[in-house]
């Protein structure tokens, strides 16, 4: 017997379900490399002991010492949970019907027009010194509001399908 709220709710697809199982992981990966990484930045001044900090969990890998210059990209670490992400995103969004990928991608379009639209007003605002902008804030804060906005314009963008 299902009750009411279950007619109400639409019915998980296999490609939902798939996005659920690759998506959530990659954010909980990106959300603790995420605080490892603010956490030893912030904590510690000296680069030579974040050097060392960042390379005690590579202490087997010492045959490749010869990468240490490319320890300035460590804060970039990253990125590397969001592109399974993103790599998740894209796979379902192939996986979906005609009707939910029109959704998911006027969605996404539409939040993209949103941020783009946003961030030149700001930079035009920022440029006759209405606003004081640090720049470094804004880019940070460019995917969180993206995802925001594309949540948002999906739903409008799935109302509109009903």
């Amino acid at each position: 017997m299902s009750s009411k709220l279950d007619k109400d709710l639409p019915m998980r697809t296999a490609a939902s379900r798939h996005l659920t199982r690759e998506f959530l992981p990659a954010m909980g990966a990106y959300a603790v490399v995420l605080l490892a990484a603010t956490f030893a930045l912030r904590h510690f001044d000296m680069p030579a002991l974040r050097a060392t900090l960042a390379l005690l969990p590579l202490l087997p890998l010492l045959p490749l010492l010869p990468l240490l210059p490319l320890l300035p990209l460590l804060p970039l670490l990253p990125l590397l949970p969001i592109g399974f992400a993103a790599r998740a995103m894209l796979r379902y969004v192939r996986a979906c019907d005609e009707l939910q990928r029109r959704i998911e991608l006027e969605g996404m379009g539409l939040g993209a027009l949103l941020l783009c639209l946003g961030s030149f007003s700001l930079g035009l605002l920022a440029r006759a010194d209405v606003l004081d902008v640090d720049g470094i804030v804004v880019l940070i804060w460019i995917m969180p509001i993206y995802v925001l906005l594309y949540g948002a314009c999906k739903s409008v963008a799935a109302r509109r399908y009903r």
